[in-house]
């Protein structure tokens, strides 16, 4: 049996903005065909996880592998290469409200190929048949409901066939039958067209539903990487309060308290 690619490779990746340690000592890969969810609370580091996997930050430490590229250190011809293969979908859609859904669409196509605007348009017209907008190409972002433009925002990211798709928290916002159709949507997407996906999100219901294995992050650090099963079962305090959405106690260090008060900016 062929073993799987390793599509995401992160060793020892931390991340500080100024004297603040935001990702600690973070390890963990991805395969290729697996559906990785990113989990955690708000303030988990998330966000700034996915901002160092798409290149869009350097690491303080440590290495990010995307591809077997390292893309900290990738020259800026490398670095357009891979992210080639990426498609992004935004947690708000990040449409482009002068632009009507199908040039949305296919901007990508025209910004990255030389195939001309009949092919571009079928292209684009496919992939949003797929998120099943099929029709509502003319249609302007501000005519969409927030179902639809994180539908429009998905056809955009795969109009190009990306080999990994980043999902930034695909359920915020919508209501839950919208969010359980856009979850088989996902998963409907990994076994058509076999992509890896990698999914951020704090929705519970979504990770569970849709995740070969999850990553749960707290306070930077990486509490484990396991199956559904397996986080759901985990014997760690803090995970249980995420799942059961326990508040933590919160204790005061009075000295380092008193040290942010009154200690000078850096600089």
């Amino acid at each position: 049996m062929n073993t799987p690619e390793v599509v995401i490779d992160v060793t020892g990746l931390d991340v500080w903005y100024g004297r603040r340690r935001i990702l600690h000592d973070v390890d963990f890969r991805v395969e290729t065909g697996e559906i990785r969810v990113i989990m955690g609370g708000s303030g988990s580091g998330k966000s700034t996880l996915l901002r160092h996997l798409l290149g869009l930050h350097r690491p303080t430490r440590g290495c990010v592998k995307v591809f077997g590229i390292d893309i900290a250190r990738a020259s800026r011809s490398q670095l357009q290469e891979v992210r080639k293969e990426l498609g992004v979908s935004f947690q708000g859609g990040a449409l482009l409200t002068s632009l009507t859904v199908g040039e949305n669409v296919a901007l990508p196509l025209r910004e990255h190929t030389r195939l001309d605007e009949n092919t571009i348009r079928i292209m684009s017209r496919l992939k949003l048949e797929v998120v099943n907008l099929g029709g509502f190409q003319d249609l302007m972002p501000s005519q969409l409901s927030g179902g639809m433009i994180k539908r429009a925002a998905l056809a955009r990211a795969i109009v190009m066939d990306p080999r990994l798709l980043f999902f930034d928290e695909p359920s915020a916002g919508l209501d839950p039958v919208v969010s359980a159709e856009l979850d088989e949507l996902i998963l409907r997407l990994r076994d058509a067209l076999r992509m890896t996906i990698v999914v951020v999100t704090h929705e519970l219901e979504s990770a569970f539903k849709i995740a070969d294995s999850i990553t749960v992050l707290d306070g930077g650090c990486v509490l484990m990487t396991g199956t559904v099963d397996e986080v759901r079962n985990a014997d760690n305090a803090r995970i249980q309060d995420l799942l059961n959405r326990r508040p933590r106690e919160v204790t005061v260090d009075v000295d380092a308290y008193l040290r942010r008060l009154t200690e000078e900016d850096a600089g």
